[in-house]
């Protein structure tokens, strides 16, 4: 199986892809599109198992640009994965710094004064206690 590109095969490698891993087949396309859709399997797959994608394009009307546009878009969800991933581990670690950061000197003592105001809103709810 060859990429149609070199460059595309370079930038799939530099992204991690194994592109002797992806899976190639041509099936016929559907909808619209009369005797050609009946005849040629102009419809590119492309599977790639270790990240769970799997592309269909049927857009073009020839074989050779459906599958063009196929691997380019594989490129281009290899990338939104790996950048969503980043994202996620920098929300994480972001996450967990937030929580271990002490509150500030201000804050404790905000959190002090309102106490005390519930705790007075509080007893004044009590009921008077009978000294007789």
């Amino acid at each position: 199986m060859s990429i149609p590109d070199d460059k595309l095969r370079n930038h799939l490698t530099a992204l991690g892809v194994d592109v002797n891993r992806v899976e190639e087949s041509f099936v016929r396309s559907q909808g619209a599109g009369g005797q050609n859709v009946n005849k040629v399997s102009t419809c590119v797959v492309l599977h790639y198992a270790p990240l769970h994608l799997t592309i269909k394009m049927q857009d073009g009307r020839t074989q050779a640009g459906n599958r063009a546009t196929a691997w380019n878009l594989l490129r281009d969800k290899v990338i939104a994965l790996k950048k969503s991933k980043a994202a996620a581990a920098r929300s994480e670690r972001e996450q967990q710094r937030r929580q271990k950061r002490k509150r500030p000197n201000w804050l404790k003592r905000e959190l002090v004064k309102f106490k005390a105001q519930r705790a007075t809103v509080k007893k004044a709810r009590r009921q008077p206690v009978n000294e007789e």
